[in-house]
């Protein structure tokens, strides 16, 4: 045999044995990829029990023979067990650590933000563009978990997550968290007003203001409040407007106050996301009336009917009662909510806020609704 023929035979050879290697190893990181997503939505399921109420983002890289793990969360457990995996399946030499735990470090100790407009929208990312998924209202304190171009990965303090822009919001410490926490005494009863330079309603506007809006106010005469905002702006708030913070329970909740608050509403526009007395989606609208009252209900409808007891209408519907909240949807997943005004009827954001009834005598029947009603629950005592 020839030298020539040696050496072709030789480089075949090797060549066939780096392409099997090449595909053993590929087959090998294949697997390793497999059982780390595997396990890793596990993990997910036993700790996230709602996507919007927490960050869960992973990913795994294989970069010049080392595995990248990169992304960010909020729950700690979850992290800590990733880590052991992690290090358990690639050994701790062959991974490189960028997965985040939020918050981010790099915030320091301003982790907190306390709106500071009458209402802002909370985005699913971190531009203008993107869905709002929320909103939030002046004075409300949110944990702030990353920042990125001007906007900040909020947490709000019913646990929901998005990104708020910076312009809605006064960035502080748990210091200043606590001294506004103990300073805000006054709470808008409104749906709409205004706080102006000067105690009358001529002079300059400061900012609009909107139900629930809270700040620090301080009673003057000729019914007038003076009023401190959270980027320390002041002006003046017409009385009328305003109610002292109390300490309302859910005990003493008043069944009537609560459904005149939701009539107040009456014909608000819809706004997907909406949560607010200026525009509100179905969930955004039982959730502004009821935080009116003291109640702070969670954000989504289907978050919403995870609360109180279920109560089963009998033939005519009269142990329905006023404030009972009504669920709407197909099967088991619930896609629309209203209030109870006692029995069939019941007043809901659907396209405004209006009142509706199953009641089939009714000239407010609503046939879509009666075809997709689910359950009731009851929410106060």
């Amino acid at each position: 045999m020839s030298i020539y023929l040696t050496r072709i035979i030789s480089y075949q050879m090797y060549f066939i044995i780096s392409l099997l290697l090449f595909f053993i190893n590929c087959n090998g990181e294949k697997k390793l990829k497999t059982t780390f997503n595997n396990q890793i939505k596990k993990i997910e399921e036993i700790y996230i029990t709602d996507k919007t109420l927490s960050v869960f983002s992973i990913s795994l890289d294989r970069i010049d023979k080392k595995w990248i793990l990169s992304g960010e969360m909020t729950t700690k457990p979850a992290y800590v067990r990733i880590l052991e995996f992690t290090d358990s399946l690639f050994g701790k030499d062959n991974i490189i650590n960028n997965l985040l735990l939020l918050p981010d470090s790099s915030l320091g100790d301003s982790v907190f933000g306390i709106i500071n407009v009458s209402v802002t929208p909370i985005r699913e990312k971190p531009k203008h563009s993107s869905q709002m998924i929320d909103q939030a209202i002046m004075g409300n304190i949110t944990k702030l978990l990353q920042e990125k171009d001007g906007w900040y990965l909020i947490q709000t303090d019913y646990d929901y997550v998005g990104w708020i822009n910076k312009t809605g919001i006064i960035v502080t410490d748990s210091i200043g968290i606590k001294k506004w926490e103990n300073a805000t005494n006054y709470k808008v009863s409104a749906l709409h007003a205004s706080i102006f330079s000067l105690p009358y309603e001529t002079s300059q506007p400061i900012t609009d203001i909107i139900l629930n809006n809270i700040f620090i106010g301080k009673k003057n005469n000729n019914n007038w409040i003076s009023v401190i905002l959270p980027d320390g702006r002041s002006g003046f708030a017409r009385e009328k407007n305003l109610k002292p913070i109390g300490t309302t329970l859910i005990q003493s909740i008043n069944t009537k106050k609560l459904l005149f608050e939701a009539y107040r509403m009456t014909g608000t526009p819809y706004l997907w996301g909406g949560n607010s007395s200026k525009a509100n989606d179905c969930s955004g609208f039982t959730q502004t009336v009821f935080k009116s009252q003291g109640i702070q209900l969670p954000r989504d409808a289907r978050q919403q009917a995870l609360l109180g007891t279920k109560i089963i209408p009998n033939e005519t519907w009269d142990n329905i009662l006023a404030g009972d909240l009504l669920f709407f949807g197909e099967k088991d997943r619930v896609t629309h909510v209203g209030i109870s005004a006692g029995k069939k009827e019941f007043i809901h954001q659907g396209g405004m806020v209006k009142v509706n009834s199953l009641d089939k005598e009714s000239p407010d029947f609503a046939y879509q609704r009666s075809k997709s009603f689910l359950y009731v629950k009851r929410i106060l005592p």
